[in-house]
This record gives C-alpha cells, sequence and structure tokens, in this order.
C-alpha cells in the first residue's frame, strides 16, 4: 500500500540518490546539473510537499507551489525513483487521488514537462493533462506546457 505523507528533508535526500534517470536527463534539460539540489530544494521551497511511500521507502517526493494567496494556480511537480515502476498500478491509482486533492485547493495545476519525457508525458495524459505550446528553454531542451484543471472527468477513480 502506498501511504503519502509531508516530505522530509531525509525523504528528499532518498529520492535525490535513487533519481530515476529519465528525472535526471528532464532536471539537467532544464539545467539543473546538481539533482540532489534540485531534490532538496524543491522540497525547501515548497509549501505543500509530500512523499509517496511503498512501506518505508519513498517512491518520490512532489508538492505545488501556490501562485498566490488568491491564485486559483498552483505550479506541481513530482521526483521519483526506479521503484515506482515497481508499484506501478497502485502508483497510479495514488497519483489520480492525490490530484483529485490537489484540485480541491487549487482547480488549476500547471508547471513544464520534458517533450522528450514520454513516460511523464503518459502520466500527464493519464491524469487528463491538456498540454500547451512546445517551449525552448534556455539549455536548448523543448519543452511542453501543461495544466490540470478540476473537471467531472478527473474525479473518476
Amino acid at each position: 500500500m502506498i501511504c503519502i505523507k509531508k516530505a522530509t528533508m531525509q525523504d528528499a535526500l532518498f529520492v535525490s540518490k535513487n533519481l530515476r534517470d529519465t528525472d535526471k536527463r528532464e532536471l539537467k534539460r532544464a539545467g539543473q546539473y546538481d539533482y540532489e539540489q534540485a531534490v532538496l530544494e524543491s522540497v525547501r521551497v515548497s509549501p505543500f510537499a509530500f512523499a509517496a511511500l511503498s512501506g518505508r521507502v519513498p517512491l518520490c517526493v512532489f508538492g505545488m507551489v501556490p501562485d498566490g494567496v488568491l491564485s486559483p494556480g498552483a505550479r506541481v511537480w513530482m521526483l521519483g525513483t526506479q521503484a515506482i515502476n515497481e508499484n506501478k498500478k497502485e502508483f497510479l491509482k495514488t497519483c489520480r487521488s492525490v490530484v483529485n486533492g490537489m484540485l480541491d485547493i487549487y482547480p488549476v495545476l500547471y508547471n513544464l514537462v520534458d517533450a522528450n519525457y514520454p513516460q511523464a508525458i503518459r502520466l500527464l495524459n493519464f491524469l487528463d493533462a491538456s498540454f500547451g505550446k512546445k517551449i525552448t528553454l534556455d539549455t536548448g531542451a523543448p519543452f511542453l506546457f501543461f495544466e490540470i484543471r478540476r473537471t467531472n472527468h478527473v474525479y473518476r477513480q
């Protein structure tokens, strides 16, 4: 069973030491070369930062950073370990529940995703994300803007 808890720096450190190669590549393409620092900083700056655990082992850390007090939007992020793939079916079900909970607080969730990261794009499609135009970052890497909005369709279990 996967449980969700408030992320600790120990969770973030574990994830950073066991980060999936695909997440490392996305961070590098976004200009983040110190993976440990990127994971720790993501948890540190997010008012809402969580860890998903299977047993006592962190699968990922994730969070959201609100745009502002009166804004309906929040930037969402997730960085994970290879253990996600070992718990794939349960992880997907948990993701949908977590996103539904996030949408109860902020009805618009968004960020950028590496346009060459098919696993992340498939997950976002599963979560009913819509994609905007391709954006080329300063690193030269193409990323896609995505957003997930609260709709009846998203609430299916």
